[in-house]
């Protein structure tokens, strides 16, 4: 047998046998290195994330603890390699998921507003499997490109505690005059809806920095918008509520009166 004839066999299988690789399981319970991760601002008091692998789906639960603020819990579902949705903050989301290699990359966009935020995710198990980067490059609207990387350490997963009943958003956040009694899960997806519906940003009614201040006009109108909806809705709806800023705004900071020509 010539060596020509040898060496084309050999060549056709290694390619398959690359693509036949067993992708490494990111399951467990993962706490955020303070010492070899450098946060862009002041570090949070605590930052996990339980990661849960079963073939092409992965689900990643994050909690983190800011300083001075209250404790967010968000979970994404993705499917590797596919298509997945999710909402960020209660934004859309839309995510590709797929296997490079040892690492998982995700590459996302959420629309938030008028703007759409870029995701660029890559995962993957160091020391041994003991360690856990992430590199996230992001970009909002037309900000420049950001990019971070967060180093987890393996921890027990009985140290992950059961979710919680999660707290009435008067609980959570201050200064709550319309959201009293409603989960305070559902604030981020509410506010979310009115800058959609508006087509502005958090900033168009509230003071960055210090959402509970009233300092802005913006942010009284949008309350009395608000009750006049819920007024309209209860006056001719039975407490349903077809009515919403969307109604009339359309995406636009003025109401729409007319269609448009």
């Amino acid at each position: 047998m010539s060596l020509h004839r040898v060496v084309v066999p050999i060549l056709c299988i290694a390619p398959f046998a690359a693509l036949a690789q067993t992708p490494p399981d990111l399951s467990g319970v993962w706490e955020v290195n303070k010492e070899k991760t450098t946060f862009r601002g002041a570090p949070p008091e605590r930052m996990r994330v339980k990661i849960e692998q079963h073939g092409s789906n992965l689900s990643f639960t994050m909690r983190v603890v800011p300083k001075g603020v209250a404790p967010v819990q968000q979970t994404l579902n993705y499917t590797a390699p596919g298509e997945s949705k999710n909402l960020m903050h209660g934004a859309p989301m839309t995510s590709h998921a797929e296997w490079s290699d040892t690492t998982l990359v995700v590459r996302s966009i959420a629309k938030m507003g008028d703007k759409e935020l870029h995701l660029a995710d890559r995962w993957n198990l160091a020391a041994g499997g003991k360690q856990l980067q992430w590199r996230e490059a992001h970009q909002f609207g037309d900000e420049a490109q950001a990019e971070e990387l967060y180093v987890f350490d393996r921890t027990p997963d009985s140290s992950w505690e059961p979710d919680a009943p999660p707290k009435n958003a008067e609980e959570v956040y201050k200064n709550i005059r319309m959201l009293k009694g409603v989960p305070s899960d559902r604030v981020m997806m509410a506010m979310n809806f009115f800058t959609t519906s508006l087509g502005v940003q958090c900033g168009f009614c509230h003071v960055m920095g210090a959402f509970d201040k009233d300092d802005k006009p913006a942010k009284a109108k949008a309350l009395e918008m608000w009750k006049m909806a819920n007024k309209i809705n209860a006056d001719n709806f039975n407490g349903a509520h077809p009515i919403t800023c969307w109604t009339c705004h359309r995406g636009q900071s003025k109401p729409q009166s007319a269609p448009p020509q």
